[in-house]
């Protein structure tokens, strides 16, 4: 039993690690672009913002889309 929790707080671990490398790197890719090019860092930006916010739920690319019913 103590080896399976070692290996469940590990990969935990491993994940949480991974996380924050992914969203360091993203912020490096951001700041890099914020400088070089500003327009694909607004892009990127929107591209993000529009997926998530729920006023843009009528786009079938936003995660908060329902399709409507048919009747």
């Amino acid at each position: 039993m103590k080896k399976i929790s070692e290996t469940i707080v590990l990969r935990l671990a491993q994940l949480l690690f991974a996380w924050t490398i992914l969203a360091l790197s993203f912020e490096v890719f951001m700041i890099v672009t914020h400088f070089c090019n500003p327009e694909l860092n607004t892009k990127v930006g929107n591209e993000i913002m529009w997926k998530v916010d729920g006023t843009f739920k009528n786009s079938p690319d936003n995660i908060w889309y329902e399709k409507p019913e048919k009747k």
